[in-house]
């Protein structure tokens, strides 16, 4: 069963603490996102659109947090940005102009408010201001899978490496023995199919790993220091 163990007092995260659980639920969400948009788009097609949202909000969330390196990061996630996607793609952008693309841009225009009308709309079916809304998954995921690619690849490197050489998608992409996954080739389908950016994602992988063997091989050609020679008469053997 689900059990919620609770602190005696609120503990705020730092940019680090809160990247590192961030990015779990972010790489779950995206397998997620994709496996449902390859396997059955139609029946649940709300859901699909749901993890989209909830994709585009994390990915962007954790770009900005790792970019900001802000010590109340969780905090401020959720008071300087809630739900607007708008908002941290504007964040975003001013670390990567790339957030500026058009279709981005597009995307988030109706994501732009603190309390997130459409995603309440999305994920519950009503919303108090929302009277409907319309949606194309195939242009939608597209958009979503670049805004998640490249959010993870425009981190600064040494805190790219530190999250993701242990995550849960790099493991799978590069068949790791930490890898759990039930359904390999299933899963790597879903991730693969129509996806323009996935490769991009598999390379950063192969890299990391490269980066990774590099530092073994040099730590292990590396001379051993000498143990320091014994010498008795430094020796004290009384008080």
């Amino acid at each position: 069963m689900l059990k919620r163990k609770q602190s005696a007092q609120k503990q705020e995260k730092d940019w680090f603490y809160f990247s590192s659980a961030l990015t779990v639920t972010l790489v779950s969400d995206y397998i997620a996102l994709r496996l449902l948009y390859r396997i059955e788009p139609l029946t649940t097609a709300t859901v699909v659109l749901s993890k989209a949202l909830d994709v585009a909000e994390k990915s962007l969330k954790l770009f900005v947090t790792v970019s900001s390196k802000t010590p109340t990061a969780l905090s401020s996630a959720r008071s300087d940005y809630g739900h607007n996607i708008e908002r941290l793609r504007a964040a975003a952008a001013g670390y990567a102009p790339m957030f500026d693309e058009d279709l981005i841009k597009a995307f988030a225009r109706d994501l732009n408010d603190r309390s997130g009308k459409l995603y309440q709309q999305v994920r519950y079916g009503s919303e108090e201001t929302t009277e409907g809304f319309e949606a194309n998954l195939a242009t939608i995921v597209p958009v979503i899978d670049r805004i998640f690619v490249q959010s993870v690849l425009r981190l600064p490197v040494e805190e790219r490496k530190l999250l993701f050489f242990v995550s849960p998608l790099k493991h799978l992409v590069r068949c790791s023995h930490f890898d759990q996954t039930q359904n390999r080739e299933l899963v790597l389908d879903a991730l693969r199919w129509q996806n323009a950016e996935f490769p991009a994602f598999e390379a950063l992988c192969e890299q990391l790993d490269a980066e990774h063997e590099t530092l073994i091989r040099q730590l292990e050609a590396a001379p051993v220091a000498a143990e320091p020679m014994h010498n008795p008469r430094l020796e004290r053997t009384g008080g």
